[in-house]
């Protein structure tokens, strides 16, 4: 049995696209601190590891963690031809088209991926793990491995491990392998006619707006370190690499940039209008008096609907738009 055309070119267009993964980085690791706002990253590519990795090894020095360099991966030394099999093996699925070989692909994509975070835990356990005894700065009980995937907080930065361009397309050749096999399940099912629907919802899925959110209660600003508690104050910004950073007062918003400029950032502001949530900075109108409460006594609170300010501060001091209260 034959599995869908188009899938089949779809898997095939995939395995070529996925060539360029070669000269692409395949992992990437960020790094981010007060003192490094826009953040620190190493890409992990098929055969060497590159970005800033001389500063996160001078850095590392200090609690006497081992510096990065490609001897350390004897990986490098086979991962192209695990690479290229892999693309081969899923070109010739797709060309001979035979659902049995389809999953035998899959299972080849599956225990790879387990084999492959497996080994990146092994390495981020023994980097982590295995320090010199005599480092200058020492923390009893500490360990500093990195994140398989997604955050984690080291001492005072917080550390981000995902794919990269390179890996992404490699992933996507599995992915479109596994809507193939669905796919052909639900055609024998008589049930493929929702399959455009699958697709549609994930369109839209896609879509939405990335705002971030604010766990009131559990989430601790980054400046003062409190919980963020009151729902109608509080702001944040994501960073172009995609790290968030929340505020329970634009006081304290403030105070963190004052010394660290970040201009290529997306802000958010709570409005006290539409409490819990933040909404973009530049749709918001701010209020600022000593009628307002906020919590780091900063005075200043967002609004949705610039007619509410009058309404909740009727004696307010001074009020305008969120660029004209940063421009200042």
């Amino acid at each position: 049995m034959k599995f869908n055309k188009y899938f089949r070119f779809l898997l095939g267009a995939s395995c070529l696209l996925a060539i360029y993964s070669l000269y692409l980085p395949i992992w990437e690791i960020y790094l981010w601190a007060p003192q490094y706002p826009e953040g620190l990253s190493v890409q992990i590519w098929h055969n060497d590891v590159r970005g800033d990795v001389d500063i996160i090894n001078g850095l590392n020095h200090y609690i006497g963690m081992k510096h990065i360099k490609t001897e350390m991966f004897p990986e490098f030394k086979v991962l192209i031809y695990l690479i290229l099999a892999f693309i081969g093996f899923g070109f010739l699925t797709a060309l001979i088209g035979s659902v049995k070989l389809l999953k035998a692909f899959l299972i080849t994509c599956v225990l790879g991926g387990i084999i492959a975070l497996a080994d990146f835990y092994r390495w981020g356990y023994d980097y982590g793990h295995n320090l010199d005894p005599t480092a200058p700065i020492q923390v009893p009980g500490m360990a500093y491995q990195p994140p398989i995937i997604g955050y984690k907080d080291l001492l005072n930065f917080t550390a981000l491990s995902m794919p990269s361009s390179g890996g992404w397309l490699i992933i996507s050749v599995a992915v479109i392998a596994f809507v193939a096999l669905i796919f052909n399940w639900l055609k024998n099912k008589k049930m493929a006619s929702i399959a455009p629907l699958l697709v549609v919802f994930t369109l839209l899925q896609s879509c939405q707006n990335n705002i971030p959110s604010i766990a009131f209660g559990t989430d601790d600003c980054d400046f003062c370190k409190m919980k963020i508690m009151d729902k109608k104050f509080g702001i944040a910004f994501k960073t172009p690499k995609g790290k968030v950073f929340k505020f329970d007062d634009f006081h304290c918003y403030q105070s963190y940039l004052k010394d660290l400029p970040t201009n290529e950032k997306s802000t958010y502001v709570v409005c006290f209008d539409q409490p819990g949530e933040l909404i973009e900075s530049k749709l918001a109108s701010f209020a600022n008096g000593e009628q307002i409460h906020s919590p780091m006594g900063g005075g200043i609170a967002f609004f949705k609907d610039p007619n509410n300010i009058e309404i909740n501060f009727p004696a307010i001091e001074k009020k305008g738009k969120f660029e004209e209260l940063t421009n200042e």
